[in-house]
């Protein structure tokens, strides 16, 4: 038990002043309570706050130091993707550590073609990283600005930080089929393969697939052209069109394509994967800056590379592969094919360009009296000549343009040459059939000596006078003999008149075929020189249609066909 002990006697009242002091010593004590309290509260408010300083400050630092380490993309940084790229990068860029100096990096989708062709016509990157499908695109930026002698911007290529096999897409029985084949180009070339290409100026698989066909033939540019020519046909304008050409086709059908795009299509398209030959032609995708970029920006792309490399599940999210060609589940491919080959897929594509680009042809014909002369089997020159004739106005694309020229001696007053038809669109079936009929009764113009210099002449003269541009133009000269015009130009004359015609930005070429033993093939052959043309010899009446015809698809490689 405790005693309580009262400052006042034991049994009286406490008196005011008694009542005053033990009042006042309360308050006392309450003060000193209050004050203690307080003490301990402002303390306590002080540790808070240090507590909350430091962190914000230790956050601070640290992205300070991240940002400073390239550990992070500063904001605003402008990244221009192909849109095959974009999202699988854009899911990446989310992951990285972000703070108030770093964070909100977007990514503006644009096709790589696109943004290709601004550089190469001079404009200003606008970007800071540029990440194509491709490493072809830089390198054709710089040869396309070389050709048009523009002076863009140079660029600096990362190496790779993702890749994607380029491949063929077939049904199931056509894959079959193809499998048990030791040689499908034979199938392509003969027409009983139809393949289906998205255009090789805009889709880097497809120019990648150009390089393998061009290397599985061993650089043979006939067999290469033949090639070329016979996927013409086929070219749509994206990888989703060709995939669904060939998913609904009734006849052999592939499309080139890639293993991204053939995933994107879906497995419930019946569609599977086929090696494009035994090349595996694959496209890498690396990171491109200007030459000249900050040193904030050589950081940005490290940072970024480094970001691909640690997330390589996204990768595979979006049906691309490590830049080594690895992906979970699969063969691995050699992904540095594409860096390695970027120049030779230009200049590939350069021939593809040309190959398929729409003919303009003046047909120049010998129709002097020997041309009636017997050949074989009952048929004359000019019989042999017609047929072939037919063969090679066939064997022209729609989109190409004829005229039809015959030349002897003095057919209009002392002119040798003579229009019989003007120039005129083979997409337009009464047209094309004009040209056939035409064709098929030369015979009905022989007679007379061979006015060959003077026509060759007018003709090319005639060529750069109506010159198309995005055509190509050339000259197709069929002769069987000499030049018998004495008062006209010499061989001399005529080929100081066609080298001083020449224009290389306005080419105009002559492809010269001599028809049996009576010709002339030196002059053929240096009239075809001075222009960049070809010279052909058909020895035999047999060799009339196989080689007018060739002479008729060898646009790409001349004068180099071998």
């Amino acid at each position: 038990m405790v005693a309580v002990h009262s400052a006042a006697p034991s049994g009286e009242p406490p008196t005011r002043a008694a009542a005053r002091a033990a009042h006042a010593t309360q308050r006392r004590r309450n003060s000193w309570l209050l004050l203690a309290i307080s003490a301990f509260l402002a303390v306590a408010l002080v540790a808070v706050i240090a507590i909350i300083v430091t962190h914000r400050t230790a956050d601070g630092l640290a992205g300070a130091g991240a940002a400073a380490s390239g550990d992070c993309l500063p904001s605003g940084l402008r990244i221009t993707a192909d849109p095959a790229v974009a999202d699988a990068l854009q899911a990446i860029i989310d992951r990285v550590p972000t703070s108030a100096d770093c964070r909100d990096v977007r990514i503006r989708p644009e096709d790589s073609a696109t943004t290709a062709a601004a550089l190469a016509a001079g404009d200003a990157p606008n970007f800071d990283l540029w990440v194509p499908d491709s490493a072809m695109w830089p390198a054709r930026v710089g040869s396309a600005a070389k050709t048009a002698g523009v002076d863009a911007a140079a660029l600096t290529v990362s190496d790779a930080i993702a890749s994607t096999p380029v491949v063929f897409a077939a049904s199931a029985p056509t894959a079959a089929a193809l499998a048990k084949t030791d040689n499908p180009l034979a199938g392509l070339a003969e027409g009983k393969l139809a393949v289906v290409t998205p255009d090789p100026t805009t889709v880097a698989a497809s120019d990648a697939a150009l390089l393998a066909l061009q290397t599985a033939v061993d650089g043979d540019a006939r067999r290469f052209t033949g090639l070329a020519l016979a996927l013409a046909p086929g070219v749509v304008r994206t990888a989703e069109e060709a995939l669904k050409a060939a998913s609904t086709a009734t006849t052999p059908t592939i499309a080139v394509t890639t293993e991204q795009e053939l995933k994107k299509f879906g497995a419930s398209s019946g569609l599977v994967s086929l090696p494009l030959f035994d090349l595996a032609p694959v496209v890498s995708i690396p990171i491109v800056t200007a030459k000249d970029a900050s040193a904030d920006i050589t950081a940005a792309v490290k940072t970024l590379t480094a970001a691909v490399a640690k997330t390589g599940a996204q990768l595979t999210k979006y049906g691309l592969r490590s830049a080594t060609g690895e992906a979970d589940g699969a063969e691995p491919v050699d992904a540095t094919i594409d860096a390695t080959q970027s120049a030779n897929r230009a200049e590939v594509l350069r021939t593809w360009q040309t190959l398929t680009a729409p003919s303009r042809m003046l047909s120049l014909n010998d129709v002097s009296g020997s041309m009636n002369e017997p050949a074989s089997a009952g048929l004359r020159r000019i019989d042999l000549f017609e047929k072939a004739a037919v063969r090679a106005i066939n064997a022209l694309s729609t989109d190409s343009s004829l005229a039809i020229w015959v030349f002897s001696s003095r057919r209009i007053g002392g002119q040798d040459w003579q229009e019989i038809v003007p120039f005129g669109a083979l997409g337009d079936p009464a047209q094309k059939q004009k040209m056939i009929d035409t064709a098929n009764k030369l015979d009905s113009y022989v007679g007379g000596g061979t006015g060959l210099y003077d026509s060759m002449l007018a003709a090319v003269q005639h060529m750069h006078d109506t010159y198309v541009e995005g055509q190509v133009n050339l000259v197709l000269l069929n002769t069987d003999g000499v030049n018998e015009d004495d008062d006209g130009l010499d061989l001399n004359g005529l080929l100081t008149r066609l080298k001083a015609l020449h224009d290389p930005a306005k080419p105009v070429s002559v492809i010269a075929i001599g028809y049996g033993p009576d010709t002339d093939q030196d002059a053929l052959e240096k009239i075809a020189a001075a222009t960049d043309g070809a010279a052909y010899q058909a020895l035999k009446p047999t060799d009339i249609t196989s080689v007018l015809v060739d002479a008729v698809t060898q646009r790409g490689c001349r004068p180099n066909c071998g």
